[in-house]
């Protein structure tokens, strides 16, 4: 195959939102995905082995186990993918939605920027996110899924609004006496578009805000909280995070903070947890 038909290992995260962690668990247990290598000893991944993942993920979002989907042949996979209509859209897609989607099929980067400017401007920050950036997301992941855009382009929109939503953030100003805020991600955990989404609609509301990032030991988060005294920690946990993880994650964390400290958590990855954490 052509060089440019494979994906680098640095570069499988981006792509795919699976960690190479995650990925050598699954070949350690499961015999996939396959160690391969280019001519210089560099680990890469083919788009074969892409597109399988892709599907995976899907399968994974929609609520299976790994155990059931990692270890089975793409066309199994389809099939189930097929018979839940996980290839179908979610929702019926606005005319917003489908005009940016296909100003990023095309790469139109400029004007997919002036299309998103000229939605804000219609509307607050929460109704932007809530009618705008949502949907469009969950139409990228539809518009993959059936054939209309690549990969590429599903990372590229993540990498666009990610950009554009910490530009709008940076643009608010607290107002006074206003709650603290600590927006982070919990160790292992590295999708932080959910996060960006809430924090920049608690910013448009007056929140002060403080984002410490990805991928954060609990003890550092702990220390982070108490100093800066923020009146609230907010987490986001994606579909990608180990479900068995998420209680005891945010358990220890309740455990850390003084009870006077709220503890926010969201994310697809509370999908599998049947009832809320007292505390949290």
């Amino acid at each position: 195959m052509p060089q440019n038909n494979y994906v680098l290992q640095s570069e499988i995260e981006l792509i795919t939102g699976f960690g190479i962690e995650q990925l050598r668990k699954w070949r350690q247990r499961f015999g996939f995905p396959p160690a391969q290598y280019d001519g210089r000893g560099r680990a890469i991944y083919s788009r074969d082995t892409i597109d399988r993942l892709m599907v995976i993920k899907r399968l994974l979002e929609a609520g299976f186990r790994p155990g059931h989907v990692v270890a089975k042949t793409v066309l199994e996979n389809l099939k189930t993918a097929a018979d839940l209509n996980l290839f179908k859209p979610h929702v019926e897609r606005s005319d917003s939605t489908n005009a940016l989607i296909s100003l990023l099929s095309h790469l139109d980067i400029e004007a997919f920027e002036a299309l998103l400017r000229k939605q804000r401007a219609k509307r607050s920050m929460l109704d932007f996110v809530k009618d705008t950036i949502a949907p469009l997301m969950i139409g990228i992941g539809d518009a993959w899924a059936g054939g209309e855009i690549d990969v590429h382009h599903e990372h590229l929109c993540s990498s666009m609004i990610e950009r554009y939503l910490i530009a709008e953030t940076l643009k608010s100003i607290p107002k006074a006496f206003s709650p603290v805020f600590l927006f982070a991600m919990p160790p292992g955990e590295r999708h932080q578009l959910g996060l960006l989404m809430v924090e920049a609609v608690m910013a448009d509301a007056g929140a002060y805000i403080i984002n410490v990032g990805t991928d954060i030991p609990l003890n550092s988060l702990k220390l982070a909280a108490t100093e800066c005294k923020v009146d609230v920690v907010a987490l986001t946990f994606s579909f990608s995070y180990p479900p068995r993880d998420v209680v005891p994650t945010l358990a220890h964390l309740r455990r850390l903070l003084p009870q006077s400290m709220l503890i926010w958590a969201g994310g697809a990855g509370l999908s599998q947890v049947k009832r809320a954490l007292k505390g949290v």
